[in-house]
């Protein structure tokens, strides 16, 4: 299945703004974004970023954990490491060989899906991705406080990543990137992750690569925001985003 969007904008949003603010109406900054991604096709100064997700059943998954082997995790630039492992999130760059045994492992599980799309943004601003809808775990952590399908919407929830995009004077690029669940609250808002935000400088056409625990931690919030439901069995997603110059 091929989808396509574009989106852009140029707000960034502080880590220590107060609780209320983080729960922002992605609705409305959608909407903002479309209007800008306008101005930014007008420009020639883009950054499209690729964004294919392929998402198995849990019991597969191991054969693409395993390909984590062929990323570099230690390029990533994380404010809050401590937070970020907690969350059983990796985040990296794709060595070589990681596209090739990448292609292999899906030619090999049957349950294998994937989904490409892609989003233009202006250099220096922001766009979002969508990653899927509910939440299909008990609860999960964040930052100390506890979420779960009693108190909070999960059903409701809505998934997606807030993706920066900016050029260096090298001509690579930094992709930064904020996991983000939307509606769930008890007033509907939005909680942007802020305390995960990772930031990866990436040459044009090198992919970045973000997955979660192969484990079923029922408290992970990789799990929480990287897994889903189909029928009665849970399956997990790994996501590869490709930027190149336009």
């Amino acid at each position: 299945m091929l989808g396509f969007s574009v989106l852009a904008g140029c707000q960034s949003l502080e880590s220590d703004r107060p609780a209320r603010s983080r729960y922002e109406k992605l609705s409305a900054e959608i909407e903002r974004l479309e209007t800008e991604s306008l101005t930014a096709a007008a420009t020639g100064e883009n950054i499209r970023i690729v964004v294919d997700m392929l998402t198995t059943y849990l019991e597969d998954y191991q054969d693409i954990d395993v390909l984590w082997r062929y990323v570099n995790r230690d390029v990533a630039i994380i404010e809050y490491p401590q937070v970020f492992e907690r969350s059983g999130l990796k985040v990296g760059l794709a060595g070589d060989a990681f596209k090739v045994k990448l292609n292999i492992a899906k030619g090999r599980i049957e349950t294998a899906e994937e989904i490409r799309s892609f989003i233009t943004v202006c250099d220096g601003c922001t766009g979002h991705i969508t990653v899927g809808k509910e939440i299909a775990v008990l609860g999960f952590s964040y930052f100390g406080q506890w979420y779960n399908n009693i108190d909070y919407n999960f059903r409701r929830a809505e998934r997606s990543l807030k993706v920066n995009a900016q050029r260096t004077g090298t001509g690579r690029i930094v992709v930064e990137v904020t996991p983000t669940f939307s509606k769930f609250l008890s007033d509907a808002g939005d909680m942007e992750m802020t305390r995960l935000t990772t930031r990866v400088i990436a040459r044009p056409g090198q992919m970045v690569v973000l997955g979660g625990t192969s484990r079923a931690e029922r408290e992970d919030l990789s799990t929480a925001f990287l897994s889903s439901l189909k029928g009665a069995r849970e399956t997990r997603t790994i996501i590869t985003l490709t930027p190149y110059l336009q």
